[in-house]
């Protein structure tokens, strides 16, 4: 072969190219690159949901036009021009703008799989071989702090939105509350669900916050096209709260503080079964630190005792909570 065929990789033959890869070393490279990576897809990530929703917000507005103001109607059209007219570019494939926003997310997590299959192809005697199986060391590393960092994001957006979409303090009765805050007894406050409700008997529109440490209740009732909210309930800590298995779209949440037991209705069959599921793993969680702290001496809250595990079980089959003690 001549000097200038050795230079023109496409003539190699496979054994050529079987002996050059022998020698090249990526692992040093991916594991310097990884490095970096957390903090950047944490971002990424976090604001990935929040791109999809803006944009099936834009795409659904276009047909209604009902939006807010003249500013946010044009901004929302012109958007909607330019992504059509993007989407019309044959170089895309006919896909939308969210499928190409997923991409970095599915990368950040498919590192891993690909470093651990170079690696299984890699002898332990190649120099490469420490480098790859430390790049894969730092992947798995990065996905989870991705994730983790992500949802804390994530998390901090949620309580901002919230706290500005609702007048806390007319609903606390002029108390202040700071959302996003670290709680003595369960750390950081994390959203977990909202979501409208209404109330079995009556059929009053209630819409429910529930958060890591208490549950909002509130009466929900559309004025000139807004939406206002009315305290309905004062807060219920996560400890003190039970809710009962669903039958169809209906539950029953339990505040064990007062006894009140509470007949609410969802949307759907499959919305009251993700309430209470997603109310007892809280509660639960809640109760078992309230426990835990309560044995240990440590004070929390001005609370000085709970209801015993065995009363909690009786309520939740059935029984009042207003006929069960509670435990020193």
């Amino acid at each position: 072969m001549s000097e200038e065929d050795e230079n023109d990789a496409s003539k190699w033959s496979e054994n050529q190219v079987l002996d050059y890869f022998r020698n090249v070393c990526i692992g040093d490279v991916m594991a310097s690159y990884l490095k970096d990576f957390s903090e950047h897809y944490a971002q990424y990530s976090a604001n990935h949901d929040k791109a999809i929703e803006y944009l099936k917000l834009v795409r659904e507005s276009s047909s209604r036009l009902n939006l807010r103001n003249d500013a946010t109607r044009d901004a929302h059209q012109k958007l909607l021009q330019t992504l059509e007219q993007a989407e019309k570019d044959p170089r895309v494939r006919r896909l939308r703008l969210e499928s190409f926003l997923l991409a970095p997310v599915q990368r950040v997590m498919r590192y891993p799989l690909l470093l651990e299959a170079l690696l299984k192809y890699t002898p332990e005697d190649h120099p490469d071989h420490e480098d790859v199986a430390l790049a894969l060391s730092i992947s798995g590393s990065v996905a989870t702090e991705v994730d983790r960092k992500s949802e804390e994001l994530m998390n901090r957006q949620r309580l901002a939105e919230l706290q500005s979409t609702f007048d806390w303090a007319h609903l606390l009765g002029g108390v202040q509350l700071k959302l996003d805050t670290f709680t003595k007894l369960v750390g950081q406050r994390r959203f977990v669900r909202k979501g409208p409700l209404r109330k079995a008997s009556s059929g009053k529109h209630l819409y429910a916050i529930l958060f890591n440490d208490f549950m909002m209740i509130t009466v929900s009732d559309r004025r000139g096209g807004v939406w206002c909210y009315e305290p309905y309930r004062l807060p219920i800590q996560t400890y003190d709260l039970l809710a009962r298995e669903p039958i169809k779209d209906q539950f029953e949440l339990v505040n064990l503080k007062n006894g009140e037991v509470l007949q609410l209705r969802a949307d759907t069959a499959g919305d009251a079964s993700d309430w209470v599921k997603d109310i007892m793993k809280t509660a639960n969680y809640c109760y078992d630190v309230m426990c835990e702290a309560l044995r240990s001496g440590i004070q929390v809250s001005k609370v000085k005792s709970v209801i015993s595990p065995e009363a909690r079980s009786k309520i939740l089959q059935g029984s009042k909570p207003t006929a069960l003690g509670k435990r020193h």
